[in-house]
């Protein structure tokens, strides 16, 4: 495990811990995942780009041009455009060079972050009638998945397909996560996902139904899966972030550590 966001092996761990959260994905029925050859890529066909896309690559002209034919191939028959994940030990003139000659476009960033857990809150303050529980089996994980998708504000086809595949998932490796729906009043209105891999507490889907934001349900919905993790030992806890989301990791202590470069293949 590693000791605090000094370590070295920071952000090798924080992607390396991103690549386990969506691989379950790409494994399930009907769905593709490879990783090999300096290369992970997955495509679930679920009509978000996030489900479908370049988890981790080793930027060379051989690795680009065979993650480009192989999910332009899944496009071609499925339609949902692919995410490529530019991790930040990629150099930035290679990386434009290779990827801007397949036509992929740029569509942002997101900020990897880290936070030393040692500094999280141990009692935050919750809300009257707010509980979390853990995701035990194929209804709550349909439950978690729509409550995730929607507070994504992620399509209807999307809610769907997310849903469908997600009640499919239990390998051990998605077993191994631990998934929470917050719960105001017994109604399900927010998510998070913890991954415990590469030595670091990964956390993912954080989301909050639209009509039951603004009350700290997404601060909550992060810090107490932390603390969960700090009990186990963990020291660390990593995430990337939406500029909806990054005021609020601020405020738990999170602060940016590197940029992930995402690019859009259609």
């Amino acid at each position: 495990m590693l000791e605090s966001i000094a370590s070295a092996d920071l952000l090798t761990a924080l992607a390396s811990n991103m690549v386990a959260f969506w691989s379950p994905y790409g494994r399930a029925g009907r769905c593709v995942y490879q990783e090999s050859d300096g290369i992970t890529w997955f495509y679930t066909g679920i009509q978000h780009t996030l489900f479908n896309g370049v988890l981790s690559i080793e930027l060379t002209p051989d690795n680009v041009k065979s993650a480009f034919d192989r999910l332009q191939a899944q496009i071609k028959e499925q339609g949902v455009p692919a995410l490529w994940w530019v991790g930040p030990q990629a150099p930035s003139l290679e990386m434009e060079s290779l990827l801007n000659g397949y036509g992929l476009q740029p569509i942002g960033e997101s900020p990897g972050m880290a936070a030393d857990l040692d500094q999280i809150e141990s009692e935050p303050e919750t809300l009257a009638n707010f509980t979390i529980r853990q995701v035990t089996d194929t209804e709550t994980q349909t439950l978690w998945a729509r409550v995730a998708a929607i507070g994504s504000e992620f399509s209807e086809e999307a809610v769907e397909g997310m849903a469908r595949v997600e009640a499919t998932l239990s390998e051990p490796a998605y077993r191994a996560q631990h998934r929470y729906i917050g719960f105001l009043d017994d109604i399900p209105v927010g998510t998070s996902a913890l991954v415990l891999d590469s030595g670091v507490a990964g956390i993912y889907a954080v989301a909050t139904i639209p009509e039951s934001r603004r009350q700290g349900i997404g601060k909550l919905m992060t810090v107490l899966p932390l603390i969960d993790a700090r009990q186990l030992g963990y020291r660390v806890g990593t995430l990337q972030s939406s500029d909806m989301g990054r005021p609020i990791y601020q405020q738990i202590g999170f602060r940016d550590v590197c940029r992930f470069r995402l690019y859009l293949q259609s």
